[in-house]
């Protein structure tokens, strides 16, 4: 699946909802269903290795953040960290199943949006 990404500076968020909350802007039209404030703070959550964890989940569908990790090469307190700030975003989540965690990534591809686009 793939997550629509704004990047978007506070302030023009806050007159995005300044705007819609005046009726200009209605809050249907086309969004990204995600923003960050910069690139640079885009980049630190889905570094290459958060999206190599995430492409790993979807193709190997593995059972639970330790078998993650050793599928992963990494260490489990590595994986779980990353793991936990994709999640805290939205772009992954744990499916639990009476005593088993196993991580899910929904999101795999991604679109980012900037400037006048948004």
């Amino acid at each position: 699946m793939e997550a629509k990404i704004g990047i978007l500076s506070e302030e023009l968020a806050r007159k995005r909802m300044i705007r819609i909350a005046e009726g200009k802007v209605t809050s249907e039209e086309p969004y990204p269903q995600f923003l960050f404030e910069s690139l640079a703070a885009l980049s630190q959550l889905l570094s290459n290795e958060n999206v190599e964890l995430l492409n790993l989940i979807a193709r190997e569908k593995p059972n639970s953040l330790d078998e993650l990790a050793e599928m992963s090469g990494r260490s489990i307190k590595d994986v779980t960290d990353a793991f936990e700030a994709l999640s805290s975003k939205g772009f992954a989540c744990l499916d639990v199943r009476g005593m088993e965690s196993r991580p899910i990534a929904l999101f795999t591809k991604f679109e980012i949006v900037m400037g006048s686009l948004l």
